[in-house]
């Protein structure tokens, strides 16, 4: 979930980070990480996507379970999204691309909460794990 964390990061407005849209913008303190543009609809697409993913009704543990239980989703959720969704944004794709991509991740989540959800509780409602 790594990942994810870091584009939430890119995500969210800073008085100091919110920059006109010209590329990628590094922070003069890090020279390992690039910052996107926050003040842009990518950036609130991916608050949108955010704000979907960060629920009160979030299944606390379902990503170390998901890891052992679902390596392949596990993986998806928590890498292969992230990167695909921090290329098109750096990029630049076109926006139906990109939330396309948004929409593939929030589907995703869905039915891995889901997944554990009937393995914490089983198909009786009772809980299992």
């Amino acid at each position: 979930m790594g990942r994810l964390l870091e584009i939430a990061k890119a995500a969210a407005p800073e008085p100091e980070t919110i920059v006109p849209y010209v590329s990628a913008v590094r922070r003069p303190e890090s020279t390992s990480v690039t910052y996107l543009p926050v003040s842009d609809a990518y950036a609130e697409r991916m608050r949108k996507a955010l704000d979907s993913l960060c629920t009160p009704t979030y299944p606390g543990g379902m990503i170390a379970w998901l890891d052992s239980a679902y390596p392949d989703f596990y993986a998806e959720l928590t890498s292969r999204l992230p990167d695909e969704i921090q290329q098109l944004w750096s990029e630049r794709a076109p926006l139906e691309q990109f939330e396309s991509v948004l929409v593939r991740l929030l589907t995703l989540h869905k039915q891995c909460c889901d997944l554990y959800r009937v393995a914490q509780y089983g198909q009786a409602g009772k809980r299992v794990l």
